[in-house]
């Protein structure tokens, strides 16, 4: 009778292989336990599974990092940074390439692990301060490939819509150079059609919160077809600012996103364009002028010629010129296409020049010594009510992810040892499957002429040729659809524009439309299909029939997964597993049935078993050797690599339990932990003998320092002596001369006394005089304080004191303000008056030469846009603001104004308006509420000046944001 199984503490495990029995209730119950315990990484072998918690949990800062650096795995419990620290160090120590799977279905959590893990990789690298520009870099690409690539859909509320495959590059220092991205399958379809309870890409709501919004004709959400499901994001306006935050980080100018901003705006107004019939079959614009007018003028584009590029199809061919107008039906598919297109290759632009600005002055040839690690955040398994050409891509992306996934390679020892179920065989069945259904949906796109009508025949035909496979069945409802056997379940997809979005088509008239705009980046976007490829939108004037005809969407899409899968077989790879714990996206809420589910359709318990019982590590003789041959043979040892070396390096390990095949060595994983451990054990031990060997060399060289110092004590000892000698004897010869000349000259005439030395000037002279240099030749000349016609702000001073701001803003009202240059520092700073007393800023400015607020997040690129901004937002949580601009004193003598900035702009600089222009205003009245400034005291004229009151002092003119009332000024003499 056996044993019953040692009992263990529920939740307690972190790795599920090491249980002593282990079945589908058990991996259930133990995932559920670690969840309630907030535990939601567990490890299964060397696969990490990370439940999504749906909710902020504080295990992500830096006290956490730190544990997590170069660490053994199992020393720490399992977490995404450990997956991170393997990866990083195993690339350092071997020089070999890294990859990072991370898969799951759609809400899982995919990304968010993706993003932590670039960040734990980021935080190993610590490159120093050469390395911050490129690594910060990397990290700002998330949130601006999310917002473009992103958007909500029933399964998750920030559901990738493109897959990402994120090649980090390293030198052999492990020190990051480059990055680069590459993009798979953006859903484009969504921009112009989204299915019920789901929303466009992020970004085409963030844009209604532009500054720039109602100058490109954004006005509500509500009044756009495209996005108009949805009346906004509530977080909209935050999200925008992370984006173009995200933006300039990554290095992308102001023009570029200017161009940017008018893409996505026009995009946005093409969806409004509507169409008449003029005739029957022939579609005409019906909307107001002044909306083509606006899509033309932001795409730089002729509005009559863009007016006939959507209504008519121009085709050349024997020499002739035939052109076909439209239907309003077909007018619509030629508009929505051309929206679909925009959007499309503007995400491909955007990922185009991140690549460019994430690598500068990379070349293949460099690029080929370098190091990787690689990250691939793809779609998750997707079934809809209604599935699509879309979803089938993304679903054999997910079986092509499961093959490579499950993957064992025939030898024979594995299979003796470890008989894998048919999940291979299946997978691999699947993948065969979905290649045929590519190739046969690839061969009907290419017949022209074939139309949703016609493609019902075509389906039949597909049913025909797949009918006897076991992965397929045929509908068996009067629908053009089909049934495929995934390994996550069945999935029905429907045929209904299965072609056009296989096709992809933009009409040529509409490319060479883009190709003449006069907007760089527009003529950029579409500048690569000006080799007349149909169905990519050739140039009109270019086309013929004869033409290779352009590889579809789904040819293009399998291509480049087999390059995908092909570049990751030449990595080691790390598996994330991302579970979903229920459907409503909730925290705290694991529902059972719906996680087995997954579990069961990723084959998590065959995937345990095989990394309990089979062999995960599988190297080659030559690379066993190059990793652990110092574990038997020494540092310096030549030793060939063969199955007799391996076997010698294993038996002195004491490592048990693995075999040796006849070109590679067969491991499970916790035995490569181990021999990692004793690896690790040597890499301390030459730390520390490097240590003692620098430290002796360092001494020596020290004490023979130390001993060429003694000698050349001794010899200046020596030269000073001598020196002194010969010095002393020729100070007295000096004097004895000195006091024979006086008493030889003495009754003569006395010599003329030397000029008094020039006085130094004062430490403060000089940083007086170094600041209004930097002024003139760096802030003059971008105006700084200045308007468009070169006359000085009213809020602008020189360089005065801090007392002296005081004295200026304490008799104004709350929220006057004024930007003086800095007493001793290049810079300048923000004073203004509140309730009490006055507040002061530091104005900074970084290496781009852009100015931000001390404590705030806005940048800005010029010193005037950033008091212009905070004369419309809040400085801090208590709510200033500035309202009005400090101006100059006027002397009430002489009624001129005093410029104190007068020696920065040089004496020959006049104000904008002389005093007496401008009439002067009385004070404002006691009792003003706490915006009005104090009383100003009246002092008594003496008798024999008449008496009477004062003359007034303050210019009278109605305070306003962009000038506010003078200060009081002290005159030197009172007006007689």
């Amino acid at each position: 009778m056996a044993r019953p199984p040692k009992p263990w503490l529920k939740g307690q495990v972190d790795d599920l292989v090491s249980l002593p029995q282990l079945d589908d209730t058990i991996l259930l119950q133990e995932l559920h336990e670690r969840y309630k315990l907030k535990k939601i990484y567990t490890y299964v072998g060397d696969i990490l599974v990370a439940v999504n918690p749906f909710e902020q949990l504080p295990i992500y800062g830096k006290e956490i990092q730190a544990k997590y650096y170069d660490s053994v795995k199992s020393s720490n419990p399992p977490h995404i940074f450990a997956i991170a620290d393997q990866a990083y160090f195993t690339m350092v120590r071997n020089s070999r390439n890294q990859c990072a799977v991370i898969s799951g279905e759609s809400g899982a959590g995919k990304t968010e692990s993706a993003k932590l893990l670039m960040r734990h990789i980021i935080h190993l690298c610590h490159s120093g301060t050469e390395g911050q520009d490129i690594e910060q870099r990397v990290i700002e690409v998330n949130p601006l490939l999310e917002a473009f690539g992103n958007a909500a859909t029933r399964m998750n509320h920030n559901s990738s819509r493109f897959g990402k495959y994120t090649e980090v590059n390293f030198d052999n220092n492990g020190h990051v150079v480059g990055a680069k991205i590459s993009q798979y399958l953006l859903e484009k379809s969504r921009v112009v059609k989204q299915n019920t309870g789901e929303n466009n890409f992020h970004v085409l709501y963030y844009v209604f919160s532009s500054p720039k919004a109602q100058a490109l004709g954004l006005t509500s959400p509500r009044d756009f077809p495209y996005v108009s499901t949805t009346p906004g994001l509530p977080n909209a306006a935050r999200m925008y600012s992370s984006v173009v935050q995200a933006l300039d980080t990554v290095g992308f100018s102001p023009s570029e996103q200017d161009n940017i901003h008018a893409i996505l705006a026009a995009v946005l107004h093409i969806g409004n364009l509507a169409y008449s019939e003029a005739r029957p079959d022939q579609a005409q614009v019906s909307s107001s002028p002044q909306l083509v007018a606006k899509i033309s003028e932001l795409l730089g584009l002729n509005p009559e010629e863009l007016k006939e590029a959507l209504t008519a199809k121009t085709t050349y061919t024997r020499g002739e010129t035939i052109r076909r107008t439209y239907s309003c039906e077909l007018a619509l598919v030629c508009r929505d296409a051309f929206a679909k297109a925009l959007y499309g290759r503007l995400f491909e632009w955007i990922v185009s020049h991140i690549n460019t600005l994430l690598a500068p002055g990379m070349s293949h040839s460099t690029k080929k010594n370098l190091l990787e690690i690689g990250i691939l955040d793809i779609f998750g398994f997707e079934h809809f009510d209604r599935n699509g050409f879309e979803q089938l891509c993304i679903n054999i992306a997910n079986e092509q992810l499961q093959n490579f996934f499950n993957e064992v390679r025939n030898h024979p020892v594995v299979v003796a040892v470890c008989e894998i179920t048919h999940i291979t065989t299946a997978t691999h069945a699947h993948t065969h499957t979905h290649t045929h259904t590519h190739t046969h949906t690839h061969t009907h796109t290419q017949i022209p002429g074939l139309s949703p009508p016609l493609l019902t025949p075509a389906v039949e035909k597909y049913k025909q040729t797949f009918a006897s496979h076991k992965d397929f069945a045929p509908a068996r409802t009067s629908e053009p659809c089909f049934t495929i056997h995934h390994y996550a379940g069945d999935v029905t997809y429907h045929t209904e524009g299965f072609l056009d979005r296989n096709k992809d088509e933009l009409p040529a008239d509409v490319v060479g439309l883009c190709f003449s705009s006069n907007v760089p980046l527009i003529h950029q976007m579409f500048e690569a299909n000006q080799d007349g490829q149909p169905g990519k939108g050739g140039s009109a004037g270019t086309m013929n029939t004869a033409r290779k005809r352009a590889p579809t969407v789904g040819h293009q899409f399998t291509s480049s997964l087999r390059e995908l899968v092909a570049k990751m077989q030449r990595c080691m790879a790390h598996f994330v597993r991302c579970i979903k714990p229920n459907y409503e996206q909730e925290p705290n809420n694991y529902v059972d049935e719906f996680v087995d589910r997954q579990l069961r359709y990723t084959g998590m318990l065959e995937t345990t078993r095989i990394r309990r019982e089979g062999f995960s590590f599988r190297p080659s003789f030559a690379d066993f050797m190059e990793r652990f041959g110092i574990l038997a043979y020494g540092p310096s040892a030549q030793v060939a690599p063969s199955a007799e070396t391996c076997r010698t390096v294993l038996s002195k390990s004491n490592v048990g339990g693995w075999l040796v095949g006849k070109t590679k060595v067969f491991l499970k994983y916790w035995q490569v932990e181990q021999l990692d451990k004793s690896i690790k054990l040597y890499h301390d031990n030459a730390k520390t003998l490097q240590k003692l060997a620098r430290g002796f060399s360092v001494r020596k060289f020290v004490r023979t320092v130390r001993q060429k110092r003694m000698e050349q004590l001794q010899q200046i000892k020596a030269f000073s002596a001598d020196l002194s000698r010969t010095a002393a004897h020729y100070s007295n010869l000096i004097s004895s001369h000195a006091a024979e000349d006086m008493r030889r000259f003495a009754a003569g005439i006395k010599p003329k006394p030397a000029a008094p030395p020039k006085p130094r000037k004062s430490e403060k002279e000089l940083k007086r005089e170094a600041s209004i240099t930097w002024w003139r030749e760096k802030e003059q000349p971008k105006g700084a304080g200045q308007d468009a016609n070169g006359q000085m702000l009213d809020w602008f001073h020189g360089i005065i004191s801090r007392q002296e701001a005081e004295r200026l803003l304490k008799p104004r009202f709350i929220g006057t303000f004024l930007v003086r240059v800095s007493e001793n520092r290049f810079g300048y700073t923000l004073s203004y008056r509140v309730a009490d007393r006055c507040r002061h800023y530091m104005i900074e400015q970084d290496t781009r030469g852009r100015y931000a607020l001390r404590g705030a997040d806005k940048v800005c690129n010029s010193l005037n846009e950033l008091i212009e901004w905070f004369t419309r937002h809040r400085i801090n949580p208590e709510g200033d603001m500035l309202r009005e601009p400090c101006g100059q004193e006027i002397n009430v003598v002489t009624g001129e104004m005093e410029c104190n900035y007068g020696e920065l702009v040089g004496g020959g600089y006049k104000p904008m308006a002389p005093a007496a222009s401008r009439p002067l205003p009385s004070l404002p009245s006691r009792g003003g509420g706490d915006d009005a400034p104090p009383p100003v005291p009246r002092k008594a004229k003496p008798a024999h000046l008449g008496g009477g009151a004062p003359p007034p002092i303050m210019r009278d003119r109605k305070p306003t944001l962009d000038s506010g009332p003078p200060p009081i000024s002290r005159a030197t003499k009172p007006r007689l």
